[in-house]
């Protein structure tokens, strides 16, 4: 099981590490080609996007965890592919709803939000429709994709998100390009969430084709809902927290200064989303091992492990080197106000990963609705934090009250899976004490230390990650050895 997870994690990888790259080429582009302030506009249109989890109220999760525990059960698949099939007609209707809220309040949003106007508004506006047609094709694919998840079928798709990524991205640059209009390089985006539709409807129709005669159950329905109902309310709150600091900062800033927190944001977002994207791969085995405690201890000792040894290293070389790193991909003048917006921003996004682990194993347990309550508690420390945080320091005070939301949300991830796993407590107390380590020690180098000493913490801290991490992968293929040998 732990093979074929790491299997699919690295396949997850692999598709976002492609992804990554494609942006990483694009946002120079779309700078140069938009300048500044549109740059600005069309990360928060990424912003919307990724509201996405708020559009399908939980269902595409509710489908990964519904199929993989039906599969691990015994279930007929023709029973699981009726129930798919519907739940994924439900979410095309959920769309034409969202569409209809996001045409109308698309002037609002630039005008009172945004705090757009002139040409600027006209175009944004135009985007925003844009986008608000190509949702219930997009809330279809969320659907299809979380039920492949479901299905472990991380290798399709990962090699299908590696070319769908360079037009998710590449078509925006070619329309920036030939008409630096903002509305036209939005609706660009959102022609790309109608081909991954019809690609992903297309490989789900393969793999599991609804059959005549079969119906949903209304036992299955009514858990996919509940579990969706639970999980949209942590979609609702998750991506508000993840995504309302750069609408709130739109609100007090021009685009030109919004863009020093979301650029920096998206992009280490994205980078160090890899062992994020990589736990994804976890979810459905935990739903699948759910009833055996003995294979999810391992599962998550080593996904804990893995976090720390991978993305430490990754979060701490880019802090500290993080002002000459951006002036070298953007600019110099853009490097000074992003600079301690990224340092803080890296740490909060490690301990964010690192969440994903005891998240997922709630989720995977089907208890939505305690992530759900966790969030619902956040929030307003978040709201406070924000407005404080903002009101004193600025865009740096956004990224700080990020943070600080993150950490209060690892902890209290941590405490109710120890609390509600009596067999699993010994492996995330250990997981929480080596996150606490980690955290200390990125602390130390990033802001006591200077100069040589600085670098020369910072090699050994990497170096001492990659030893475990070969330490790691050498037990990984002893233990399988010893399985497969007679």
């Amino acid at each position: 099981m732990s093979r074929k997870v790491a299997h699919n994690a690295l396949w997850n990888v692999g598709g976002q590490v492609v992804s990554l790259g494609v942006g990483l080429v694009a946002l120079p582009i779309l700078l140069h080609a938009l300048g500044a302030a549109r740059l600005g506009v069309f990360t928060l249109a990424l912003g919307l996007i990724g509201f996405s989890g708020l559009f399908d109220l939980g269902l595409s999760r509710a489908l990964t965890q519904t199929v993989s525990s039906s599969l691990g059960q015994g279930r007929s698949r023709a029973q699981v592919a009726a129930l798919v099939w519907r739940v994924i007609g439900m979410l095309a209707g959920f769309g034409m709803l969202w569409l209809v809220a996001l045409w109308w309040a698309a002037p609002f949003l630039v005008d009172r939000l945004f705090s757009l106007s002139g040409e600027m508004a006209r175009e944004t506006i135009f985007g925003l429709r844009a986008l608000a047609l190509s949702i219930p094709f997009a809330l279809a694919a969320t659907g299809a994709m979380g039920t492949l998840e479901g299905l472990q079928q991380f290798r399709l798709l990962s090699l299908w998100r590696m070319p769908m990524s360079v037009l998710q991205f590449g078509l925006p640059v070619i329309v920036a390009l030939i008409r630096p209009d903002i509305g036209w390089v939005i609706a660009a985006l959102a022609v790309t969430r109608v081909v991954w539709m019809l690609l992903w409807l297309k490989q789900l129709h393969r793999l599991l084709p609804r059959e005549p005669g079969i119906s949903a159950s209304r036992a299955d329905l009514r858990h996919a809902l509940h579990f969706g109902g639970w999980l949209s309310v942590s979609n609702l709150i998750g991506p508000l927290m993840v995504y309302a600091d750069r609408f709130y900062l739109a609100s007090v800033f021009p685009p030109a200064t919004v863009a020093y927190y979301t650029v920096p944001f998206d992009t280490a977002f994205r980078a160090t989303s890899l062992p994020q994207t990589a736990m994804n791969a976890l979810f459905p085995a935990l739903a699948e091992t759910q009833a055996r405690p003995e294979a999810s201890t391992r599962l998550l000792a080593l996904a804990i492990r893995a976090v720390v040894v991978v993305l430490l290293p990754a979060v701490l070389v880019v802090a500290v080197f993080a002002h000459s790193l951006l002036a070298l991909w953007l600019n110099a003048s853009f490097a000074g106000p992003a600079t301690p917006v990224l340092q803080l921003l890296l740490l909060g996004i490690f301990l964010n990963s690192a969440a994903h682990l005891p998240y997922a194993l709630l989720q995977a347990h089907g208890r939505s609705d305690l992530t759900a309550k966790l969030h619902l508690l956040e929030l307003p420390v978040f709201a406070a934090l924000l407005v404080a945080g903002v009101h004193r320091y600025g865009i740096t005070g956004a990224a700080l009250a990020w943070t600080l939301r993150v950490v209060l949300d690892t902890a209290l991830l941590y405490f109710t899976s120890w609390w509600l796993h009596p067999p699993l407590r010994s492996v995330l107390a250990r997981g929480a004490g080596l996150l606490c380590l980690a955290c200390g020690a990125f602390l130390l180098v990033v802001y006591e230390l200077h100069g040589q000493l600085q670098l020369v913490l910072t090699g050994i801290l990497v170096a001492a990650s990659a030893f475990a991490a070969l330490r790691m992968l050498h037990l990984s293929r002893s233990n399988t050895h010893k399985k497969i040998t007679p």
